[in-house]
């Protein structure tokens, strides 16, 4: 299925520099989308790294490889494995940059399916029918005493002073990771959601949905719209969107 997509990445209000970056290659069906965190410029560097090394593994298996649905996602966790080598290795090797790392979202559509793996906070979407659905769990604080009971919602969490940017699994700590991953069937009309905290954190799921049902809005509208709301909502982080839609 042929793929539309928009980007859009800001600053935001806070921040000096922007250490989000994405990398879609449309034609391939690859998309990827990091958010940095470190010492001066070293989250820069460290999303960007990630992104560069977990596309160029996927696209060179895709190249390769027999690409059915197990092939797939080990493919993905391959990559994203790489990908925190890298930036492990390139931290080791520069003590300025000791403690960066990064989130990442990192998906293939491919044969009717969207695949996908991540680690971190920075999210994937599906809307579908009028509805919005989280596909990706965050490796967070926050979410861990959620799912284990300690507290009802992540809002009652937050109230009790559980750090909503605390994470628990990201790239670039340790050469040993555990990556999540997973595939979901394609619908025409689909519409995936790429995006980092800056854009998820102000904004809940209802806002993110009413944004992305606005029918008489393009793609790219869609994108710069959801980085506009988050920065109305008051967005402290930069504001990274992927829009995928399946035409």
């Amino acid at each position: 299925m042929p793929l539309e997509v928009a980007c859009c990445s800001e600053v935001g209000l806070v921040r000096k520099i922007n250490e989000d970056y994405l990398r879609v290659l449309p034609e391939q069906g690859i998309v990827a989308l990091a958010d940095g965190m470190g010492g001066h410029l070293a989250g820069e560097v460290a999303s960007e790294v990630a992104v560069e090394v977990a596309v160029e593994e996927l696209h060179h298996a895709q190249r390769f490889l027999e690409m059915d649905s197990a092939q797939a996602l080990l493919s993905l966790g391959q990559a994203v494995e790489r990908a925190n080598a890298s930036v492990y290795m390139l931290a080791q090797k520069r003590p300025e940059m000791r403690g960066m790392g990064t989130t990442l979202v990192l998906a293939l559509f491919h044969a009717g399916r969207v695949f996908y793996a991540h680690v971190g906070d920075s999210r994937l979407y599906l809307y579908r029918g009028g509805r919005l659905r989280q596909l990706t769990r965050d490796h967070s604080l926050i979410q861990e005493v959620v799912d284990h009971g300690l507290y009802a919602n992540r809002g009652e969490a937050r109230e009790a002073g559980v750090g909503e940017n605390v994470l628990t699994r990201s790239l670039g700590f340790d050469l040993n990771l555990n990556v999540d991953v997973s595939d979901v069937p394609l619908r025409r009309e689909d519409l995936f959601l790429f995006c980092s905290d800056g854009l998820s954190a102000p904004l809940s799921s209802t806002q993110i949905e009413n944004l992305l049902g606005a029918s008489q809005l393009s793609l790219e509208s869609k994108a710069k719209a959801l980085v506009r709301g988050a920065m109305d909502a008051g967005s402290t982080d930069n504001i990274s969107v992927v829009l995928v839609r399946v035409v």
